[in-house]
């Protein structure tokens, strides 16, 4: 072989080897273009599945926040509960008129929630036990009670709260109408224990 021969077949050699590797070049070019590409939407997938979890890490944690806060409020209710203490009329009306009174006890460690609204005008008072006696053996009239006693003026809608019981356990509340009438009552007690004598346990 002619060394012009020789030189034209190395030439050819050449060039199809920089042909090869300017083929592999673009393959690989083509894979890394293809890898980079998967692996710039694996990144976006995770940011939209991060997003996702802070989502849902706030709306938990908010969630947290609510029922704590409303264990919170059922641990102070469960301390000190608010009952219902006058039933009788089922959350209707009851009548009322001025041959007879409605009474109830005051529980000791309490206050009385006395509230109600009326059709006429009810007179409200808070006596002791022995007031009471005096009050029913007179035949419902406060003329004959002794000492004090607490008073509310005649009214269609009461709504007032008695502490006196909260360290005490001598007390009736009573309600009266001069004419015949109905009443709703929402008459209630709150526990509220006083870490002293109150009221007229607290004078002897």
């Amino acid at each position: 072989m002619t060394p012009v021969r020789l030189a034209g077949a190395a030439a050819t050699i050449l060039l199809v080897l920089l042909g090869g590797l300017l083929a592999l070049t673009a393959v690989d070019d083509v894979r890394a273009h293809r890898a980079a590409a998967r692996e710039a939407q694996q990144v976006r997938d995770l940011g939209g599945q991060l997003l996702v979890a802070r989502g849902e890490r706030a709306q938990v944690s908010a969630q947290l926040s609510a029922l704590q806060a409303e264990n919170a409020t059922l641990r102070a209710e469960a301390a000190n509960p608010t009952l219902s203490m006058w039933n009788a009329c089922g959350g209707g009306p009851c009548s009322i008129g001025p041959d007879a009174v409605r009474v109830g006890s005051v529980p000791d460690t309490f206050q009385l929630l006395l509230a109600f609204t009326a059709d006429v005008p009810i007179r409200s008072y808070v006596f002791t036990f022995h007031q009471w006696t005096q009050f029913d053996d007179c035949g419902f009239e406060v003329r004959c009670v002794t000492g004090p006693y607490q008073a509310y003026d005649p009214a269609t809608s009461v709504d007032t709260t008695f502490t006196d019981a909260e360290g005490c356990s001598a007390y009736v509340w009573v309600i009266q109408a001069d004419q015949n009438g109905t009443i709703v009552p929402n008459v209630r007690v709150h526990y509220q224990p006083a870490d002293r004598p109150t009221g007229v346990c607290a004078t002897g």
